[in-house]
């Protein structure tokens, strides 16, 4: 098939209207809108099949590029948390709070409850933690791990769990923690 053929597929007029506003709002020619989009998403598709999660994906980084979310070299950060005045740690620790709450209620708002955004947030969260959620049958086991984090990244982490988890209205059961370990039962509020 030659780039100027062209092919008439049926879709749903709200999605062309939705469409249309966007293409209007950048200034674009809904033709163009549709190719550019539709061109990157088969791209995308090439490397990784499941485009919902990457989209997904990519607004929640989205989110986290908003509250000021930078990245960092691991082990910098590290070295930098053991390093800090208690004074200054605390600060960090309430900012951190602060801005997890936020964020979980917006990823709620945006993204709903699920089993699969709780665990997408906390990787998010939580980069050099593996993050693990396990059905218990009504209640949902998170596990999050790292074996090199040290005490207080892994107390920061212990709060982002807490305040996800309360800004996105799931409720705590137990929580756990220990160096480089956290595992917190979820006992409603999450679908699978």
């Amino acid at each position: 098939m030659s780039s100027s053929s062209k092919r008439f597929i049926p879709i749903s007029e709200d999605l062309v209207l939705e469409a249309v506003k966007i293409a209007e709002r950048d200034g674009v020619p809904l033709r163009d809108f549709i190719e550019r989009v539709l061109g990157e998403v088969v791209r995308v598709m090439k490397y990784r099949s499941n485009v919902l999660d990457v989209l997904v994906n990519a607004d929640a980084v989205e989110d986290v590029r908003r509250v000021s979310g930078v990245l960092l070299p691991t082990n910098f950060v590290y070295r930098l948390l053991e390093r800090v005045d208690d004074g200054t740690f605390e600060e960090l620790v309430a900012e951190v709070r602060r801005i997890a709450s936020w964020y979980g209620l917006l990823a709620k708002v945006k993204r709903g409850p699920s089993v699969y955004e709780f665990k997408r947030v906390l990787n998010l969260w939580l980069p050099d933690m593996n993050v693990d959620i396990v059905d218990l049958g009504g209640r949902f086991k998170v596990v999050a791990s790292s074996p090199n984090q040290p005490s207080r990244a892994t107390l920061i982490a212990k709060h982002i769990v807490e305040e996800l988890a309360k800004s996105m209205e799931l409720r705590v059961g137990s929580l756990e923690v220990s160096k480089g370990l956290i595992s917190v039962v979820i006992e409603g509020g999450l679908v699978g």
